[in-house]
């Protein structure tokens, strides 16, 4: 049986290229789902899995805009020629 990495806080953090306190922000949040493992005694250790990771980033992915048509600048000369006209 082949086993998924887990990753801890400071893992996710770095694979998500944010600080170890928004992880457990996320968490806290329900989002990416995580486990409580052990009983720490200081504090709780988390452990999520590589997968939902992935979907977390999935769910929170911008959706692409439409490309917007260029607004091409008019030259001085044809603004000029509109306002005397």
């Amino acid at each position: 049986m082949l086993q998924e990495r887990m990753y801890t806080v400071s893992q996710a953090s770095e694979f998500l290229q944010v600080t170890e306190e928004t992880v457990l922000t996320l968490i806290h949040k329900g989002r990416p789902n995580a486990s409580k493992i052990g009983k720490g005694v200081r504090r709780p250790r988390w452990r999520i899995l590589g997968s939902d990771l992935g979907l977390f980033l999935a769910a929170t992915r911008a959706k692409q805009l439409p490309k917007l048509e260029s607004r091409r600048r008019r030259s001085k000369a044809s603004l000029a020629k509109d306002y005397f006209n």
